[in-house]
């Protein structure tokens, strides 16, 4: 029988509708979010005001007494993210030593200050899920909200109990079979990525040495004066100790049928 899992996952308007590129509806995130809202697991929701309701009423229809479900309102602004790191991600991603070395300079991870505390936010909101022992799970499984992007009646299938694999050590997905990083800046400044962001599990007694470690990454590379997503820091996570991590290969958005 495979281990309970808690799912943690987020909505927090970083105005993507009004950026030039790379733009996003918010409206489309909360109907890509019903699919995932609608699995029939251990749920943690980290959100601000404003999506609360459409959140809860989206639940609510698999969860109509809440029993599995904790929404936490927030401001990302106040985020431990933001206190813990904020300051330093804005002064690189201002300097014009980092400018100049930007390759991408379009993309969100190298131009949108918020867009960086939002993705490194994911462990933090795993972190204060454990705290919280809400459903004292084995394994927190972080997922993004639009992860499954069927609309209309395609949220149907979701409606089980999921993931039903077991989970023995912190698991990723993996663009490839083997991640190999010859130069870390190099890496974390391209448009180069082995792991997903969108979808990883941490069983709860892995997760203080898989925060740690991605923490002084973070510490590192800021230190270093350059930045990129939180998908080419769990690359450097992984790298720390590859015996500790199970990776999948998978294509984007896969996740479900893998963990069927």
């Amino acid at each position: 029988m495979a281990i309970r899992t808690t799912i943690v996952t987020a909505l927090f308007d970083i105005e993507r509708d009004k950026w030039n590129k790379y733009n996003a509806s918010y409206d489309g995130y909360l109907n890509q979010m019903k699919n995932m809202l609608s699995i029939d697991s251990p749920m943690v929701v980290f959100t601000q005001e404003k999506f609360f309701k459409k959140i809860f009423d989206m639940r609510s229809e698999i969860d109509p007494k809440m029993n599995k479900t904790k929404i936490i309102v927030r401001d990302l602004e106040s985020s431990t993210t933001d206190r813990l790191w904020g300051d330093r991600i804005r002064k690189v991603m201002s300097s014009s030593e980092f400018k100049k070395e930007v390759a991408f300079p379009d993309v969100p991870e190298m131009s949108k200050p918020m867009y960086n505390i939002l993705m490194y936010s994911k462990v933090y909101w795993i972190s204060q899920a454990i705290d919280m022992s809400a459903f004292r799970t084995a394994n927190y499984m972080w997922l993004d909200a639009g992860c499954f992007r069927e609309i209309g009646d395609g949220y149907k299938k979701y409606m089980i109990k999921w993931p039903n694999v077991q989970i023995n050590k912190p698991t990723f997905f993996c663009h490839h079979d083997k991640i190999n990083i010859h130069d870390k800046k190099n890496h974390v400044l391209s448009q180069m990525r082995f792991i997903h962001g969108g979808c990883f599990i941490i069983p709860k007694k892995y997760f203080q040495e898989f925060k740690t470690n991605f923490e002084l990454t973070l510490d590192y590379i800021l230190k270093n004066n350059y930045i990129g997503s939180d998908e080419k820091l769990l690359d450097l996570v992984f790298l720390h100790n590859t015996s500790t991590y199970e990776l999948i290969k998978s294509g984007w958005r896969e996740y479900f049928e893998r963990l069927l």
